[in-house]
């Protein structure tokens, strides 16, 4: 009699199933149904009679001690595991494959260790398995000299017998199994499961921790294929022991997976899942989250721009660093999306001080704060972000500057400290009590048709008589609005190349001049929904108008925005405060004989009494 297994090739003759006792008449040389764990034996048929009723006895007599040694067998994995490595074919197998250093070398010039320690095989689940249960193709007698292109492609050919004894319909059961072997690139079985010292599913996740199940398949290269994007889902564990979210289980974020659940989601794009992983975040930075609810970045997610950054984009995803990384020149995330911006930071007074290690200059967040988020205005003087740090800035421009109050109040500080600028004056509605630019929606609802006349303005831009009646109109509901003037940066980009104090401009005709190229251009500037600036071109010969007195009249630079009616009162004035000693000398002078005689007169009267 011979032992047979379900799969195996056999010849002609009569097969006798153990498990079921059925038997199967071959006529010729065919495959044994069933998986390899289904034994046959081969009996000759004069035996048949002979053994039948014997065997019968047999198993009614040792049908204790059979149920005896199943159980001991179930519980003594080791035993069968050892005893599987001391069979022929295992001692033949080991006979090379216990030397260490053994390696197969394929024609891509990649090496693996062939090496097989007997402990791989101890607690394994395949422990009752032969050598040759997995490596149909390797006998005794023939071993294999097939050559494999790679490791991978080997490895795709040996979990090919996987399927023996796992069929599809059991694997694709599985959500997750069904998401990766059904891909282009679907791993081999062997990259999850690893090869000879397979474990048991459950016993895995009751032992291991539950970052540690889910590195089990994310730290080998898995990839998500979303219409046409590759999405890597390979985790460095590294780099994510070295993050401040090290000891934090996958689960903490990632809160609908667990050992027990893995949802199979689906996502238009990757920006898509980027997106909806950093909502997470909240749950421990609720503080965080809601200063970026009202951030710039939050208005642009809002209003469907995928493209505006969320949590994960400035502080990484699995790799999320201390705070004081991102406060470095390198470690700066804000140059992701302003690069030509940073580059100008880089080059200015401030980026050179943070270059060169002072560890108190401004970085990007320390002007435009880190979550809440501002627009930048071009319109309004930075003056209060600057004076956070330069607390004594204003005391130091009085003891050269002439009226600094006014000046700091009317001229952006990037005006002057970035000196190569181009300059422009803008105009603003503002509240009177704060000094707050007023939305445009606010503007609109007290001008009414008048400020669509803004979007109708000729080519020269808005007139002086279009700012008055503005200004009428504004007076007229009684919202306590203004009219000022800023002198600030034609691209307010440039305000991130200041220069060193010393390059500064100081010369007063750089302004105050008839030709001063700083009032060559002006702008209204009115603050839009989303906080930017909607800016409408101002004819220059406002500043100079009459009309704008009492609009602009926080707004007017001696010698520079030139009003000709007041030059001709002032001249009027200058004049008339001279003309006055002079006529009173000259009247002196030539009244002087007259008023001689009178007084010689007078002393004759005095003398005669």
């Amino acid at each position: 009699m011979f032992r047979f297994y379900g799969g195996q090739v056999v010849k002609k003759g009569t097969y006798w199933n153990l498990s079921s006792g059925e038997s199967i008449e071959l006529e010729h040389e065919k495959i044994l149904p069933g998986s390899r764990q289904v034994r046959y034996l081969k009996v000759p048929a004069t035996g048949i009679f002979i053994l039948g009723p014997i065997s019968g006895l047999l198993f009614i007599c040792l049908l204790p001690l059979m149920s005896l040694l199943i159980v001991i067998t179930l519980l003594s994995r080791i035993a069968v595991a050892s005893d599987a490595l001391k069979s022929d074919e295992a001692a033949m197998c080991m006979g090379c494959h216990s030397a260490q250093g053994v390696v197969k070398t394929f024609k891509n010039k990649e090496k693996v260790s062939v090496y097989i320690e007997e402990s791989h095989f101890k607690n394994t689940v395949h422990g009752f398995l032969t050598c040759t249960s997995c490596h149909s193709t390797v006998s005794m007698d023939n071993h294999p000299s097939a050559q494999y292109a790679s490791k991978k492609e080997f490895a795709i050919q040996i979990s090919k017998a996987c399927k023996t004894c796992h069929s599809d319909e059991q694997v694709l059961a599985k959500p997750i199994h069904k998401q990766a072997i059904t891909r282009a690139n679907a791993p081999p079985c062997s990259d999850c499961h690893g090869s000879h010292s397979i474990s048991k599913v459950s016993g895995g996740k009751a032992t291991a921790s539950n970052s540690q199940y889910c590195l089990t398949c994310h730290k080998k290269d898995l990839n998500l294929s979303m219409k046409g994007e590759t999405l890597s889902l390979t985790i460095d564990e590294t780099i994510l022991r070295k993050s401040v979210h090290g000891n934090h289980n996958c689960s903490d974020c990632h809160t609908q997976f667990s050992k027990k659940e893995h949802p199979v989601k689906t996502f238009g794009s990757k920006r898509e899942l980027s997106i909806s992983v950093a909502g997470v975040c909240k749950g421990c930075h609720p503080e965080k989250y809601k200063q970026y609810q009202g951030s710039i970045h939050s208005n642009m997610l809002t209003q469907g721009n995928l493209k505006a950054p969320v949590c994960t984009d400035c502080h990484g995803a699995h790799s999320v660093g201390h705070k004081a990384l991102v406060e470095t020149i390198s470690g700066v995330p804000c140059k992701k999306c302003h690069e030509a911006t940073f580059e100008a930071y880089k080059s200015s007074v401030h980026g050179q001080a943070k270059t060169n290690g002072k560890g108190n200059a401004p970085i990007c967040s320390s002007c435009h704060s880190a979550h809440e988020m501002r627009p930048a205005l071009a319109s309004r003087s930075p003056r209060a972000t600057c004076m956070g740090c330069h607390k004594n800035a204003a005391a130091l421009h009085k003891e050269w500057l002439p009226n600094s109050d006014i000046h700091l109040e009317a001229v952006a500080c990037t005006a002057c400290h970035v000196p190569d600028a181009e300059r422009r004056v803008y105009l603003r509605v503002t509240d009177s009590a704060s000094g707050e630019n007023i939305s445009k929606a606010r503007v609109k609802q007290f001008l009414g048709a008048n400020y669509e006349s803004l979007t109708l303005a000729k080519a020269n831009g808005i007139e002086d008589q279009q700012l008055w009646d503005m200004y009428q109109k504004l007076g007229d509901s009684g919202t306590k609005m203004n009219l000022t003037g800023t002198l600030g940066l034609n691209d307010c980009n440039q305000s991130h190349s200041l220069a060193p104090k010393g390059k500064a401009l100081k010369q007063c005709d750089r302004c105050h001049d008839a030709d001063s190229k700083s009032f060559k251009a002006v702008s209204m500037a009115i603050i839009t929904p989303d906080g930017h600036e909607e800016r409408y071109n101002v004819n220059p010969a406002v500043l100079g108008s009459m009309f704008t007195i009492l609009p602009l009249n926080q707004f007017y630079a001696l010698g520079g925005t030139r009003i000709k009616i007041l030059d001709i009162i002032g001249i009027l004035m200058v004049v008339g405060g001279m003309s006055v000693p002079i006529v009173h000398i000259t009247l002196r002078i030539l009244t002087s004989p007259i008023r001689e005689a009178r007084r010689l007169n007078k002393l004759r009267k005095e003398g005669r009494r």
